[in-house]
């Protein structure tokens, strides 16, 4: 199992379960202008810096239409590449989408935890 999360606008889906469907009608459409210049950039970014010993640290990049799916290694992997890297995956993977998209239209969803971040507000 991997740690995935979800980089969707506010407000596409009511609730958690509703993600992958929506993932997959962005199937196929050209990735947003903005989330390829803020976020996806940024998650090149990290895997550009990633060292050549720890290449079990890259994220796996998923980007189309209004939807960003991020796949990093979790600690089963650590059975195969030695390194705390992977033991704080999950940690710095979420901080690092929230930084690119705080302040933004978009939210998270974190596979892992059945979450989406910010909660959106109920008005």
């Amino acid at each position: 199992m991997n740690y995935e999360f979800v980089v969707l606008p506010m407000g596409a889906v009511d609730s958690p379960a509703e993600v992958l469907a929506y993932v997959r009608t962005q199937d196929g459409q050209p990735v947003d202008e903005q989330l390829r210049r803020f976020v996806v950039a940024g998650l090149q970014l990290w895997n550009s810096r990633v060292p050549a010993a720890y290449r079990h640290a890259l994220l796996h990049v998923e980007a189309a239409g209004s939807s960003v799916r991020v796949t990093a290694a979790d600690r089963a992997d650590r059975r195969r590449h030695r390194g705390s890297a992977v033991d704080n995956a999950a940690t710095a993977v979420r901080g690092l989408i929230e930084g690119l998209i705080s302040g933004s239209e978009y939210q998270l969803y974190d596979a892992a935890n059945n979450t989406l971040w910010p909660p959106r507000r109920i008005e």
